[in-house]
């Protein structure tokens, strides 16, 4: 399974993550702690980093990155089988809160960025 990585202000909370998808009218159900989420006919989840992992497994200078473009941050991991229900819910997340995206595959930076690189069909590596 593949990962994008959502970082947000510290007190977000997985509650807000859900109502927020449900809001923009994707389907989302909280269960054990973890947001299902089923979209294009397919699903991810998203799950908050309780344990601080992600924190532990960026360099500093990623962590500088992440604290100059967002502040005191947390992070939640979105599990997924297709990359578009991933962005998808990443998209809705980063309509109410500023966060950066780590898609696992040389992009970390702000979400519009991250965007904007989809949609003109570059790529997303730095």
């Amino acid at each position: 399974m593949n990962s994008l990585i959502v970082c947000v202000r510290r007190g977000v909370i997985i509650e807000q993550v859900c109502e927020q998808l449900l809001s923009a009218g994707i389907a989302a159900e909280l269960n054990d702690g973890r947001v299902a989420v089923s979209h294009l006919d397919s699903q991810a989840w998203i799950a908050p980093d309780l344990e601080g992992e992600l924190q532990k497994e960026y360099d500093p200078d990623e962590l500088t990155l992440i604290g100059r473009l967002i502040g005191e941050w947390q992070g939640f991991i979105i599990d997924y089988r297709s990359l578009q229900v991933a962005e998808a819910a990443a998209a809705v997340i980063s309509e109410r809160w500023p966060c950066v995206l780590d898609d696992e595959n040389g992009f970390l930076g702000l979400a519009q960025e991250y965007f904007q690189r989809r949609r003109h069909g570059g790529s997303t590596d730095q």
